[in-house]
């Protein structure tokens, strides 16, 4: 059986402000450029340019998202999959993802891809894939809270198996 889905989105505030400046410039360049209507259209331009960046480079973490919501972890899982593969040849975007995708957050897609597989495996009974998983996040991504924290359940729940 399935547990809900967990939807964590940690924000990285020194990607907020440079997604705010972002939209200063062009809420400036609009309004200098068009002075009757400049900041609205500017600001309506940035609105639609974020919601295109970030509905379509990561298309294949959308899928997995849209996939995990429908409980259906199979098919999330290789999406997820997709997902690490292109931002493993892509770390440029990811690394800079508060300007090229318009995205505040604290963690990089690649590692929410990773952690939201080992949900997968987790949730498809496939503890000893998702704990290996974790311990591979953890070694790529020290802090990581959500790979602490699934590879301590599942190190509890197989202790209280055994």
């Amino acid at each position: 059986m399935s547990a809900n889905v967990p939807i964590v989105r940690q924000v990285s505030w020194p990607a907020v402000a440079i997604i705010i400046f972002i939209w200063i410039i062009f809420l400036a360049i609009f309004g200098f450029f068009i002075p009757k209507h400049g900041i609205f259209i500017g600001a309506v331009l940035f609105a639609l340019l974020s919601i295109v960046l970030q509905q379509t480079i990561p298309i294949s973490h959308k899928k997995g998202m849209k996939a995990i919501k429908q409980k259906d972890f199979k098919t999330a899982t290789e999406h997820f999959k997709q997902s690490v593969d292109f931002f493993t040849k892509n770390k440029w975007i990811d690394k800079y993802r508060a300007v090229i995708l318009l995205s505040a957050s604290k963690m990089c897609y690649r590692e929410m891809a990773l952690c939201n597989i080992a949900f997968c495996y987790s949730q498809t009974m496939e503890a000893e894939k998702a704990k290996a998983l974790y311990e591979q996040i953890l070694k790529e991504y020290p802090d990581n809270g959500i790979a602490y924290y699934g590879l301590n359940s599942i190190n509890t729940f197989s202790n209280k198996a055994d």
